[in-house]
């Protein structure tokens, strides 16, 4: 049970580290592996899906798709536009999927995946033109060496 603290018991972290690894598990399966009975794993899932598991997704091998190119952005702004305005309108940009403020001359830091490279030369020349931006500092992925989604639940 997630604790005022953040903390969970274990049951709790077996059962986020099975669905992390294969969030298709069934009750029963999850039940057998915690040695626990499916009713009290069925509701532990329901409790952990109001708190902590924000959804289930598939994870989708995006270069059998044509994906080629990664980009990484580094945004400067201009310190006369809010930084809001800026983040609000990288927000509603589809092409973009991680998105961070962050410390440092360029507060803002992107990931995008990309068809090819005029595709990602495309989200670089809206990204530069976006008002507010004043300079974009670009890097493209040559190799993924690793890709892991999860996290580590800690104890």
């Amino acid at each position: 049970m997630v604790s005022t603290n953040g903390t969970l018991d274990e049951i709790d972290r077996q059962i986020l580290e099975l669905l992390q690894d294969d969030a298709k598990l069934t009750i029963r399966e999850i039940a057998h592996q915690t040695k626990k009975s499916a009713t009290a794993i069925r509701a532990r899932i329901q409790r952990l899906e109001k708190e902590l598991i924000k959804k289930y997704v598939a994870l989708i091998d995006c270069r059998q798709l044509g994906y080629r190119e990664m980009v990484m952005a580094s945004l400067r702004v201009n310190a006369t536009n809010p930084l809001e305005d800026v983040k609000n309108e990288i927000e509603k940009m589809e092409k973009i999927k991680y998105a961070y403020v962050v410390t440092g001359e360029y507060p803002l830091f992107i990931m995008a995946k990309c068809l090819d490279h005029s595709d990602s030369m495309g989200l670089i020349e809206t990204l530069r033109n976006l008002p507010g931006v004043e300079e974009v500092k670009t890097e493209i992925v040559l190799d993924r060496i690793k890709e892991d989604h999860s996290i580590i639940i800690p104890e």
